[in-house]
């Protein structure tokens, strides 16, 4: 795109939401107030987040109380706007029939994403006609059954669909539902593969390959040695992949909608079959 940029990241520029959704207020001032402090000490006009949790914490409690000089703005509706600059970058054409995983948390983004993918030749969007809700899967974390009949319910919806992949946009999304790709006849991936994809560039999705594997021992095999490069203990590698990876997944494995489609805001109860 032409665009000179630096990437920060990690937690020296948290935006402090985790401290103020437990009620550490001044914690999570002094955080998010540091992060946006250090943004502005590049002399950049323009930040763009990833992360739609980032963008709502900065722009709604954090930057109303500083004096940030500058604009923030999400990366997708950023790349978006610059959709002729990345075009003629797609070289090869994507002949899949896909389906959005959709949150409207953050305005544009998904119209963004729209906007993306069908600048590649051979991409078909089809619509589940599933209900838009929160900005992504872990802020419906308080409603636990409810994230899971959504979840059950989109799955059977795409599969019904006939879709090639099930596109998501965010990464959390993404954990909690890249490993039904084992029980369903499509893949899940992020829409920035389909981006690579026409572009020809290639990486390979090892969180999904390990956690579609729903057994610890066998990632645990697969990645000792760049334990062991790291420093890291086994034993405490085991219970980060049995907490965060195999732990993070609402609608099991498996499970699937038994009843048939009903209209929005009726939506069925899920059973493991």
């Amino acid at each position: 795109l032409g665009t000179r940029y630096k990437v920060f990241g990690g937690p020296a520029n948290c935006c402090g939401v985790i401290q103020y959704r437990a009620g550490d207020a001044k914690a999570a001032g002094r955080i998010g107030g540091n992060s946006v402090a250090g943004f502005a000490g590049t002399g950049a006009s323009r930040v763009l987040t990833w992360c739609p949790t980032c963008n709502i914490q900065l722009s709604e409690i954090v930057m109303p109380a500083t004096e940030a000089g500058f604009a923030l703005g999400h990366v997708v509706p950023y790349i978006a706007a610059r959709i002729e600059l990345l075009r003629t970058h797609f070289i090869r054409p994507v002949n899949k029939r896909i389906a959005l995983h959709e949150h409207p948390g953050v305005a544009g983004v998904t119209e963004g994403v729209i906007k993306i993918l069908t600048a590649i030749p051979g991409i078909e969007i089809v619509d589940l006609e599933q209900p838009r809700v929160g900005y992504m899967c872990n802020s419906l974390a308080p409603v636990t059954e409810y994230k899971r009949e959504l979840h059950a319910r989109e799955l059977a919806a795409a599969g019904a669909a006939g879709v090639d992949c099930l596109v998501g946009i965010y990464h959390a999304c993404h954990r909690e539902l890249c490993a039904h790709e084992t029980t369903y006849p499509f893949k899940i991936v992020n829409f920035l593969e389909l981006v690579g994809e026409a572009m020809d560039v290639q990486r390979d999705d090892l969180f999904k390959q390990w956690k579609m594997m729903q057994d610890v021992d066998r990632v645990l095999a697969e990645v000792a040695g760049q334990a062991a490069t790291a420093g890291l203990d086994l034993e405490s590698v085991r219970e980060v992949l049995v907490a965060h990876m195999l732990g993070e997944q609402p609608l099991p494995v498996g499970a699937r909608v038994t009843a048939a489609p009903e209209p929005v805001g009726t939506l069925p109860r899920f059973f493991p079959e």
